[in-house]
């Protein structure tokens, strides 16, 4: 499936499911999320697989073109924190964690690096999923939140029928995006961050809930 959209300057922009011819590509512009760090081995693997749920079995990948140039690129896959859950399958068909969104430098404010937002969320609301979550640094929370996202939140929290998920990356704070009625962040007293409520059925937190020594008091 392919996304026709205008840039800011009307250029017209194609979103499509990166192949994988354009595996240097991708790794080059995913290279600029963060500078110095490796370029997950990951990639030549989602990029082999074949369409399913997602553009490439559970995982997205999508890329953005300005004439014959790939101009920008998106990729997300299940959490790590699924990977060895005991509900995993349920897990991979809630929630989707963007990896990396990058543009390239000289296509960069032309609303790119929303139009590829916006296609994930259309992709991932066809596949059934109830929750976008990424990491981002300080200074894009303003972007992720007038973009929808609940943004600039110190970690990740879930609540789980076995305890609370809690995810966070040194440098970076946590983003999250409902998807489906039932799903959000709630406030309890004493977390370090707003806590998913109802990812899976069973998991919403009630107003009662408190949060004492890491663990959620219902």
């Amino acid at each position: 499936m392919q996304h026709d959209v205008a840039s800011r300057d009307s250029t017209p922009v194609r979103i499509g499911r990166a192949r994988w011819r354009d595996l240097d590509a991708v790794s080059d512009l995913l290279s600029l999320v963060n500078p110095g760090e490796p370029v997950p081995n990951t990639i030549p693997l989602a990029l082999s697989l074949p369409p399913g749920r997602l553009t490439h079995g559970h995982c997205l990948c999508l890329t953005a073109r300005v004439g014959g140039s790939i101009a920008g690129v998106l990729m997300a896959s299940p959490p790590n924190w699924t990977e060895t859950h005991r509900l995993r399958g349920a897990l991979v068909r809630s929630v989707l964690y963007i990896g990396g969104v990058a543009v390239a430098p000289d296509f960069r404010e032309r609303g790119i690096a929303s139009a590829l937002l916006r296609a994930a969320e259309h992709h991932s609301r066809l596949a059934g999923l109830r929750l976008l979550t990424l990491e981002h640094p300080p200074g894009l929370t303003g972007f992720y939140d007038r973009r929808g996202y609940r943004a600039g939140q110190e970690r990740l929290l879930v609540a789980l029928p076995d305890g609370l998920q809690v995810r966070k990356m040194p440098g970076h704070l946590s983003a999250v995006k409902s998807l489906a009625l039932g799903v959000g962040l709630t406030e309890v007293p004493g977390a370090p961050a707003d806590i998913v409520t109802g990812l899976l059925p069973g998991c919403e937190v009630p107003p009662s809930a408190r949060y004492r020594h890491g663990r959620l008091v219902v």
